[in-house]
């Protein structure tokens, strides 16, 4: 079967990330002949690129990864999903009759939602969808009988779901398929957007993060070896020297992210890399440190979204403000660059808790100089309420949102007064600090990573 893999328009405006869940997928459909489009590549005109592909390769499924609901494109508010609506829709127009099967993260955050509010798409695969998406392939006209499905039943197209599967043995999955898209114009974008990932799941529990609904609690994790053979391909075959691990959290367990160290300096790999790192001191002991800084780790980069302890524990963190020093002091003593990124109105935020913020700001700052990344820093925004949260529960016991609410909508934590008083300097800071602008270091390296 023909079968052609789609990367939907992204968050980020004319930046590019790599797909790796579509090569992930692709890696695992053997019997079938696939293709991978990447609809942000053509911005400006994404139409005639995809009309012609369609028009050549004459698929006969189209699963379209939906990473993002809201997307920037020009002439299009970022708070809409037409894009991706319209997306789907040209398909439909193209090559009428075609099934058209949708997953990514959006899709499975929003399924229920996004299977009524758009017809266009006949099937979805929830979730890790390395074991599904085939199974589906092989049960188009019975897709009932597999586990993780939206489908749509009779003449008026009611939605069912087939259950949520079972989590997927990460460390068993094949390598995705990095020939199918060429990392050329990823690795010319100003982000590092070409990933490898060592682990699934979070051991974490914040109140407003939906990673824990989607890949679970229990980290899988990768043998160490495995990790570092799909680096050493990269670096080898296809020229990478900048990456960044897209794990939730690459520095738990400890032991996991230092063996994978290990084994890059083994090797003599020269990649330059970064990492989303917890807070906690003990997930940042010294020994980790030195095998960072040996393997070609270039920048931490932190979300500890607040400082304030009384923050952190509405938030549901698993470190307080004395860890947030340690990061300062750890990141100085190693020599190793650091950004932060913050929230605004976090649960029961006022004037004393936002200032907590300014005062570790101006502490880091001072301690580490130039080794502080101010371009995510100042990057404050409200928590946006994404569904399968507990902040999300809150919000409907609180009555801040209906429970009838989807989410599909934006909706936030406590907009308002806070969020006013600061939108001026939110303004400035965000001028000053373009977060899209390239950071190079004295080699001309670039560090930053793609944010969440």
């Amino acid at each position: 079967m023909r079968v052609l893999l789609v990367q939907a328009f992204t968050a980020l405006d004319m930046e590019l990330v790599y797909p790796i869940g579509l090569s992930y997928l692709a890696a695992h459909l053997n019997d079938h002949e696939v293709e991978i489009f990447d609809l942000n590549q053509h911005r400006e005109d994404p139409y005639t690129p995809f009309g012609q592909v369609l028009d050549r390769f004459q698929p006969e499924i189209v699963g379209i990864s939906l990473r993002n609901m809201k997307v920037a494109m020009p002439g299009v508010h970022t708070d809409d999903f037409q894009p991706q609506q319209e997306a789907i829709e040209f398909v439909k127009k193209r090559l009428p009759g075609i099934k058209v099967v949708a997953g990514g993260t959006a899709f499975s955050l929003y399924s229920e939602a996004m299977m009524k509010r758009l017809p266009a798409i006949d099937l979805g695969c929830w979730g890790e969808s390395e074991e599904s998406f085939p199974a589906l392939l092989a049960h188009l006209d019975r897709p009932w009988e597999v586990k993780g499905v939206y489908y749509r039943e009779g003449p008026d197209r009611q939605v069912k779901f087939t259950g949520y599967p079972d989590k997927i043995d990460f460390k068993s999955l094949r390598h995705p398929r990095r020939d199918l898209v060429d990392p050329a114009p990823y690795l010319a974008s100003s982000f590092v957007s070409v990933g490898v990932q060592a682990k699934r799941g979070c051991a974490l529990r914040c109140i407003h993060c939906s990673d824990t609904f989607l890949l679970g609690h229990q980290v899988r994790m990768r043998d160490p070896k495995d990790v570092v053979d799909e680096i050493q391909a990269l670096v080898e075959d296809h020229g990478v020297q900048q990456m960044f691990f897209c794990d939730q959290i690459f520095n738990i367990p400890v032991k996991h992210a230092i063996d994978i160290c290990k084994e890059i300096v083994d090797r003599r790999l020269e990649v330059a890399w970064s990492a989303w790192f917890n807070e906690h001191r003990n997930t940042l002991p010294d020994e980790l440190m030195i095998w960072l800084k040996k393997a070609g780790c270039g920048l931490l980069s932190f979300s500890p979204d607040h400082v304030d302890d009384r923050m952190l524990k509405n938030l549901d963190k698993n470190f307080r403000y004395e860890d947030m020093l340690y990061t300062v002091q750890v990141a100085k003593k190693h020599g190793m660059d650091v950004e932060y990124s913050f929230f605004l109105n976090s649960p029961g935020e006022d004037w004393r808790s936002m200032m907590h913020i300014f005062k570790f700001l101006l502490h880091a700052r001072l301690q580490l100089g130039n080794q502080l990344r101010m371009f995510t820093l100042l990057m404050m925004n409200p928590i946006r309420i994404y569904p399968h949260t507990r902040l999300a529960e809150q919000a409907r016991e609180s009555g801040l949102i209906s429970p009838e609410h989807d989410l599909i909508e934006p909706a936030y934590w406590n907009p308002g007064s806070i969020q006013h008083a600061v939108s001026g300097w939110q303004a400035t800071a965000r001028t000053l600090y373009d977060v899209r602008k390239r950071w190079k270091d004295a080699t001309g390296n670039t560090y930053a990573s793609v944010t969440r």
